[in-house]
């Protein structure tokens, strides 16, 4: 069922965002090298990097056909490079509701930039203006300190405590 088909250009100062392809499998491998947070966005049978890489980015392409929204490219504006990844997935049940969730991710060797508040909060403005819904949440590890304070800059509020994948999660919560 086709939630929203993304209308682009979605852009910030610095960054544009655009769909995954499998031409993007090679830059995104590195996410996955020497990437000690990797629990906290799912992964916990770690594979090869590039088989990984293929894993999230077809993931990807696949709920873009089912939904029309899912993790996008977040580039740099300069170089062309994929610093991270950041978009809007639908989860049919969250502590039993459905809910529309911001993700975002960045290449390890990218963190302390401040691009993971940059791609939230723009995934955020976007949400609001196409008004998508009422309510946006994020998912994240009790651990994930760096996520959490995302959040906080994204105007969200800490909600409940659940399990999520097999792990212990905030539900990150805001009303737009």
């Amino acid at each position: 069922m086709k939630l929203h088909s993304y209308s682009f250009p979605i852009e910030t100062e610095r960054l544009y965002f655009r769909p995954l392809s499998h031409e993007d499998v090679p830059a995104w491998t590195t996410f996955f090298i020497n990437n000690p947070n990797l629990h906290f966005v799912g992964v916990t049978d770690q594979k090869a990097p590039e088989l990984q890489s293929e894993i999230w980015i077809d993931r990807q392409m696949k709920r873009y056909d089912e939904t029309g929204i899912g993790i996008l490219a977040a580039c740099d504006k300069q170089s062309h490079r994929l610093v991270g990844n950041a978009g809007i997935i639908w989860r049919d049940d969250i502590l039993g509701k459905p809910e529309f969730e911001i993700g975002y991710s960045v290449i390890p060797e990218l963190w302390g930039q401040g691009l993971a508040s940059e791609m939230a909060i723009a995934l955020k403005q976007y949400f609001i203006h196409q008004q998508i819904s009422n309510r946006v949440v994020s998912i994240i590890h009790i651990d994930n300190v760096g996520s959490q304070q995302v959040a906080l800059k994204n105007g969200m509020s800490r909600g409940p405590q659940f399990e999520f994948l097999s792990s212990p999660c905030y539900l990150y919560q805001c009303e737009v």
